[in-house]
């Protein structure tokens, strides 16, 4: 299909050009894309504040493991999708995923980040590295924020070499290669989750004692 999922601006525009084009196969693919990144994101805010409202350690956590859940069950089911004509099946799960993604980065941050929005990530580097070689005068000094800038310059390479290292496992594994980035996330991802789960049920199974 040739769709980045992560890349909303590249879809929004694919889906414009289709419309001039009459086609409309990809106009529905875009369409389609940028709802569920939408749903994505709506839903990474719902339960990320669900687990801040509890004070969970999780919050961030059970994110991530809805993600790496996602990706596990469409790594597990590629086979019966993969091929030509299919691919669309794929487009909904992975723009969700995406949406979650990016939406739970402008979380953790005091800072605007898109992990899936490069574009971005190199617009602010560019603007503080111009703030880095800026020679001050007698003025108010103006100084670059290097932390931001090192973020983000890690955000940037590590997505390359994701894309990278993605492409190769598609030549070696298929789609099944979703399967190997879905068990690295939950394997990160299910060990505070699983703490909560046991705190909190520590936590009712006194409630009961007490009241009983």
């Amino acid at each position: 299909m040739g769709l980045y999922t992560s890349h909303m601006t590249g879809v929004t525009a694919s889906a414009a050009d289709n419309i001039v084009t009459a086609n409309w196969g990809m106009v529905g693919a875009g369409v389609l894309s940028i709802v569920f990144f939408v749903l994505g994101a709506m839903s990474c805010t719902v339960l990320f504040t669900w687990g801040r409202r509890r004070r969970l350690s999780s919050r961030y956590a059970n994110v991530l493991t809805l993600e790496g859940l996602l990706i596990l069950l469409m790594g597990l089911f590629a086979g019966t999708v993969d091929g030509p004509g299919n691919e669309e099946v794929l487009v909904a799960p992975l723009c969700f995923t995406m949406g979650l993604q990016n939406a739970l980065i402008t979380k953790i941050r005091d800072f605007p980040v898109r992990t899936t929005h490069v574009t971005g990530m190199v617009t602010d580097i560019a603007v503080e590295l111009g703030r880095l070689v800026y020679r001050n005068g007698d003025q108010v000094g103006v100084t670059a924020d290097k932390e931001k800038l090192g973020v983000l310059s890690t955000l940037v390479g590590l997505f390359f070499v994701g894309g990278v290292v993605g492409t190769l496992g598609y030549w070696w594994l298929g789609l099944n290669v979703l399967m190997v980035g879905a068990c690295l996330i939950l394997l990160a991802s299910l060990p505070p989750v699983v703490r909560d789960a046991l705190g909190r049920g520590a936590r009712f199974t006194h409630r009961v004692r007490v009241s009983t």
